[in-house]
């Protein structure tokens, strides 16, 4: 339903490219991070140890960079949700069936609480 909203189009959007961002990096990343490791690997059976260690500080960075972006953006879809559900909500009144023929009267405390319900607005 909240994405069958007719709301802003612009956060629909912003999720729709945001998956597709998610779907394209994680992989390029941990292509990236496995050939940065393999690199570091390499440089250190070859005695280059500054250039293995600027391998791995760029893994490093590479996965932190990574993890914040993501985590920065599940967290506002989720509050974008969230404020999307506070906002939306639909309560459907189910009364069951009776099962008597006849319906029974209400009292009089019951009859004036029901009134007190219908004069009270929904927000």
């Amino acid at each position: 339903q909240w994405l069958q909203d007719p709301g802003p189009r612009s956060e629909k959007r912003t999720l729709f490219c945001d998956m597709v961002c998610f779907l394209f990096i994680t992989p390029l990343a941990a292509i990236s991070g496995w050939l940065c490791l393999r690199g570091a690997q390499d440089h250190l059976q070859f005695n280059s140890r500054l250039e293995a260690i600027g391998l791995i500080a760029l893994t490093i960075a590479l996965f932190t960079i990574y993890v914040l972006w993501t985590l920065v953006s599940f967290r506002y879809h989720c509050q974008l949700y969230s404020e999307w559900r506070r906002t939306n909500q639909k309560v459907r009144l189910m009364i069951p069936a009776s099962r008597s023929p006849h319906p029974v009267p209400h009292s009089l405390l019951s009859a004036k609480l029901m009134k007190k319900a219908a004069d009270e607005t929904s927000v």
